[in-house]
């Protein structure tokens, strides 16, 4: 099965009785992304979003960052190719977690 992994930068902001203060008037609720895994496809994904998913192709896996389109604007943005799924699970993660704080995304 997958495994639990917190995205704080899609923190609902609504219900002020869950979550963290910030800025001593807001709150936020984080939500937790799972991996959602078949044979040949795993998704990341929380309860409102599909934020990336990896595809088994042959013999390696490639990794998709669905919340950014590719640089045609025709599809996913492509992060690149593993052979091992762990790596490939891990560049989609690092992705949108680079994305959070602001860095650089993988290309």
């Amino acid at each position: 099965m997958g495994y639990a992994f917190t995205l704080r930068d899609f923190a609902d902001r609504s219900d002020p009785s869950a979550g963290e203060r910030i800025v001593g008037k807001r709150t936020a609720r984080f939500r937790v992304a799972i991996w959602r895994d078949s044979p040949s496809v795993c998704s990341l994904t929380d309860d409102e979003r599909h934020l990336g998913h990896i595809v088994s192709a042959g013999d390696c896996w490639l990794a998709f960052d669905t919340t950014h389109f590719n640089e045609a604007g025709n599809g996913f943005c492509l992060l690149g190719s593993w052979t091992d799924i762990a790596q490939a699970k891990s560049a989609v993660e690092l992705a949108i977690a680079n994305e959070r704080d602001g860095t650089s995304r993988l290309q």
